[in-house]
């Protein structure tokens, strides 16, 4: 992975991290590994067992759209003489949206920015990862991307409407805006109340919410949409909402088997949740009470699910 020096827009810009330097990213707090860059507010840890939930997530998420975006990508990227089409990846994590998109659309060159340097150290050709906190200005020119995605980067971000003006300038006009995120509350299908079926579930997200809060974080899939529209810079927005099952319950044998694998990667998810809550401040034995009443629900209670909200829209014409 590459780390962004603070001048303008070129590959030569970028300087090549060093195996030595790997570990001045990172630091251990409680047998986890976390980013030490003061100025995200990403709080989960950064370490294998994570970062395995974010591929497996990757994967199931794949299974469940048929496909790794949503809206019209493929006319956006389709090849165009005289052009180079780009795509950047907003807070890329592990990489792997950008390494499968790369391989469906080999004439495209992707950037991935993330803080932390977990992706693959040696991409393909049409691939570069770079190291930068997208809180910050995209070094960028205007007008460079023809796609810009971001998938779960709620956690990662103080100020989303300043990052949707930088994604609006760094777009070509015409270009796509892709952004995905999970919902952070208790959902059943078929209009169960969770508060009755799944009462445990129902405190676990609470508690998360309570504690990104204090953090400055605050709950943006629902209002993504919104703050789109309000930018002023895009026309064409759209919204979609999933429901991803939550362990084996469906009629669907497919969707009991992503069910199935989801419920594990939440586990997951759950036990990193409550590492963050206990830094926090919260008393590690209630915070334990709460997320193993959460994953007991998430293998009892049929009928969980969770919400995963995409929206895509088309940068204005600049006059």
């Amino acid at each position: 992975m590459s780390a962004r020096s603070d001048v303008s827009d070129t590959s030569s810009d970028i300087t090549e991290l060093g195996q030595s330097e790997f570990p001045s990213y990172f630091e251990e707090r409680n047998g986890h590994l976390f980013h030490s860059h003061g100025s995200s507010p990403y709080p989960l840890p950064v370490d294998t067992y994570e970062q395995q939930r974010l591929n497996g997530q990757h994967v199931l998420l794949f299974l469940f759209l048929g496909a790794h975006f949503r809206g019209p990508v493929r006319k956006v990227l389709r090849p165009r003489s005289g052009t180079q089409r780009r795509v950047l990846d907003l807070g890329t994590g592990t990489g792997q949206w950008v390494l499968d998109m790369a391989r469906e659309f080999p004439h495209v060159k992707f950037d991935g920015l993330d803080i932390v340097p977990i992706a693959t150290r040696y991409p393909p050709n049409n691939v570069r990862f770079e190291m930068a906190d997208v809180n910050q200005p995209l070094r960028y020119n205007n007008g460079t991307y023809d796609l810009v995605h971001a998938r779960s980067i709620s956690m990662a971000v103080h100020d989303y409407p300043t990052i949707v003006n930088q994604v609006a300038r760094v777009l070509r006009p015409g270009g796509l805006f892709l952004a995905c995120e999970w919902g952070r509350s208790a959902e059943m299908v078929g209009g169960l109340n969770p508060a009755e079926h799944a009462p445990c579930t129902c405190q676990f997200y609470n508690m998360v919410q309570e504690t990104l809060e204090r953090r400055g974080i605050h709950p943006l899939a629902r209002r993504i949409s919104r703050i789109v529209e309000e930018s002023g810079h895009f026309k064409r927005v759209r919204t979609h909402v999933y429901e991803m099952p939550v362990g084996d319950w469906s009629r669907s044998f497919e969707m009991r088997c992503i069910g199935y694998w989801f419920r594990e990667t939440l586990v997951q998810y759950a036990e990193s949740m409550g590492v963050m809550m206990v830094e926090a401040g919260r008393h590690p034995v209630h915070v334990y009470a709460v997320v193993q009443g959460f994953i007991r629900e998430m293998y009892e209670v049929r009928g969980i699910v969770a919400k995963y909200f995409t929206v895509h829209a088309r940068v204005k014409l600049r006059t």
